[in-house]
């Protein structure tokens, strides 16, 4: 792919292939941008705990505060466009199917109970469907070295007309942007193979904090028949490996929710959990500590000032907000080339790669 990315006319560059960057690398595209992404890690490639988007669990559940009107928005227009039923139309008053159940029915140690209807997403399967798209429209993906600094993407798109930094974990360290601010939340979840769990559940307790505080258990089914149970929320704790005794807690929590679990169909006697276990997994959430950063600056590369936009630190939250983030950016993207004199997005000619 690399002796292509030159032949795009001044191209917005996207640097990040994970979930953020690949969507707003499509909403670009959309909106009638050249895009080239830049990437070292690329979907596909083996797990790996800094390449969050993989790791997730991952359901659109927001624990945006009430008084978050912006990660509110973000997250009622992600689920927009990835739940297609006729529902979604109610989201901008209440989640689908939201129900407050009987204070009264209410188990012990629990102040109040909800369902309502939303979504899960299998990242091994969704990833590949956004390369598929953002290729499909035209975009150039080109796996390069890790960035040290934005000035590098500029040996893949001599002048392009924006920069957008997806980069996540990695704004702490590249040499324009050093956010001391962005560390990692770790989490570890555990995979099992229990077809016959259908309806998630989530318990929390403690403070939400903007959604990273508190404890959270969680039991996340999806459509392949693969059930997702977690989690932790460990602040700086940059352990790559999974904890025997995080997977020991984590089973007894989800036990606590949901029973069923342990309970195949047919079967006389619970199972032990483990021996339904297929996967420990590993991730840290690239989160800041002022929340989400998603605006432009004009920045000096080799000399020259450049358009970057920062679309990063979206914690847990990179999955239920990246459409509504891919608008933003995108918006913004277009506002900052306007004033700058660069043009109009245009028609782009695709070539066969």
């Amino acid at each position: 792919m690399s002796g292509f990315a030159h032949a795009l006319p001044s191209p917005v560059v996207v640097v990040g292939a994970g979930c953020i960057g690949l969507s707003t690398g499509v909403e670009l595209l959309r909106r009638g941008y050249p895009v080239l992404l830049l990437a070292h890690q690329l979907p596909g490639d083996a797990l790996s705990p800094d390449f969050a988007s993989t790791a997730a669990g991952a359901h659109h559940l927001s624990f945006a505060d009430a008084s978050d009107w912006r990660q509110r928005y973000f997250d009622i227009k992600t689920f927009e466009r990835l739940y297609r039923g006729d529902l979604h139309l109610r989201l901008l008053e209440e989640l689908p199917d939201f129900r407050i159940h009987d204070a009264t029915r209410v188990p012990e140690g629990i102040d109040h109970v909800v369902s309502f209807s939303s979504m899960t997403i299998e990242p091994a399967r969704y990833l590949p469907h956004l390369v598929r798209t953002f290729a499909s429209l035209g975009g150039i993906m080109q796996r390069v070295p890790r960035l040290a600094s934005l000035a590098d993407a500029r040996k893949y798109a001599k002048a392009p007309l924006a920069i957008v930094n997806c980069t996540g974990l990695g704004a702490c360290d590249l040499a324009e942007v050093q956010d001391k601010t962005v560390h990692p939340v770790r989490g570890q979840v555990l995979a099992l193979r229990a077809p016959w769990i259908k309806t998630g559940w989530t318990r929390q307790v403690g403070s939400l904090s903007g959604g990273e505080g508190g404890e959270r258990t969680y039991v996340i089914p999806r459509a392949s028949g693969e059930v997702i149970i977690g989690g932790t929320r460990e602040v700086d704790d940059w352990e790559t490996q999974p904890r025997d005794a995080t997977t020991q807690d984590i089973i007894r929590r989800a036990l606590e929710i949901c029973p069923s679990l342990a309970r195949p169909p047919g079967s006389t006697e619970p199972v032990d959990l483990e021996s339904l276990i297929t996967g420990k997994v590993v991730g840290f959430r690239p989160t800041r500590d002022a929340g989400i950063r998603l605006e432009a600056e004009k920045v000096a590369l080799d000399g020259k000032d450049e358009i970057v936009v920062h679309n990063y630190g979206h914690g847990g939250y990179g999955w239920q907000s990246m459409w509504g983030c891919a608008e933003e950016a995108a918006r913004i993207v277009g506002e900052e080339v306007r004033k700058a004199g660069k043009g109009q997005p245009g028609v782009l000619i695709r070539a066969k790669l």
